[in-house]
């Protein structure tokens, strides 16, 4: 018979993190999802332009021309802002934050006590 060996459980302190590897993670995970949200807000604003510039349309025919030129141009806008300009943002700021979080526990880690991991 196979005898089954317990796993040890060990707990270890973190004692500092590596500030660019921890950085690019983080901020790679924020820009793929502000991708995600921004394709669904842009989704979701042109839907509500759209039924907007109908019923604007509905009630003054004249201004049919304007109100599309305007709703096209607030659609183009978002796109380009919500799925672009948006999540490399995100990634900037979130890398700057997250470096400066990573410095800070780095600092403080020794001194105070460092994040305490139950490893098998």
């Amino acid at each position: 018979m196979e005898e089954v060996k317990e796993a040890k459980t060990m707990i270890k302190e973190v004692k500092s993190l590596p500030v660019v590897a921890v950085s690019l993670i983080v901020s790679v995970i924020t820009l793929i999802l502000a991708f995600i949200f921004g394709v669904i807000w842009f989704i979701i604003g042109y839907a509500a332009i759209y039924q907007l510039s109908t019923i604007i349309i509905s009630l003054n025919n004249e201004t049919a021309a304007i109100v599309n030129s305007v709703a096209g141009s607030i659609t183009s806008m978002g796109a380009l802002y919500l799925i672009i300009i948006w999540p490399i943002e995100a990634f900037i700021g979130t890398f700057i934050l997250t470096a400066i979080v990573a410095l800070l526990y780095n600092v403080l880690a020794p001194r105070i006590g460092g994040i305490k991991l139950e490893l098998e």
